[in-house]
């Protein structure tokens, strides 16, 4: 199960800004809600108990609150991408790029997939500096299919990725080569 297959261009947002996390999270959850047939309000309390349990911000300006729920037969992402942060969490995190994740709890493996998938994404300074220059969600949502390829096929031809801060450290973001494909 990939990002690719639970992400649509109807389940993003590019927005200058929110009022809270909590604003960030209702909003993506009425774009998820009625995708997999599920209430707003379900979908939320979920989100929002996992995330008092612990953030899911990084350091970096990304969260990804993920929930999974009982019922639900698919994957379902919603993103959205701020130009202005938003402060996220207790701990003082501003999050410019969230990607909400909602799944059936037996569905662990496939789970975690969309996880790393999603955390190796969001951890690229340039796609993310990129997704907020994007003129629409459709043009996000092909950056975001065309990275998480990129993804897909290093794990394929070096099997476990090697962690993107290390060579961040080096000055190196392998997603570059992909941003630089998209000319907007």
């Amino acid at each position: 199960m990939l990002v690719e297959e639970s992400l649509s261009p109807e389940t993003m947002e590019i927005a200058d800004g929110a009022d809270s996390a909590a604003d960030v999270i209702a909003r993506l959850c009425g774009r998820l809600g009625p995708l997999l047939g599920v209430e707003r309000d379900t979908i939320e309390h979920a989100v929002l108990a996992r995330e008092q349990a612990r953030t899911t911000a990084f350091t970096n300006g990304a969260a990804i609150p993920h929930c999974r729920l009982p019922g639900l037969k698919r994957f379902g992402i919603a993103v959205m991408i701020l130009r202005r942060p938003v402060r996220w969490d207790n701990e003082g995190h501003a999050v410019d790029t969230v990607m909400m994740i909602a799944g059936p709890p037996k569905s662990v493996p496939e789970h975690l997939r969309i996880l790393a998938n999603s955390s190796q994404l969001l951890d690229s300074p340039t796609l993310r500096a990129k997704l907020k220059r994007a003129p629409d969600t459709q043009s996000a949502y092909e950056l975001m299919v065309m990275a998480e390829r990129a993804v897909e096929r290093r794990r394929s031809e070096e099997g476990m990725l090697r962690e993107l801060r290390k060579e961040q450290a080096n000055g190196v973001d392998y997603l570059s080569e992909v941003v630089d494909k998209f000319n907007w």
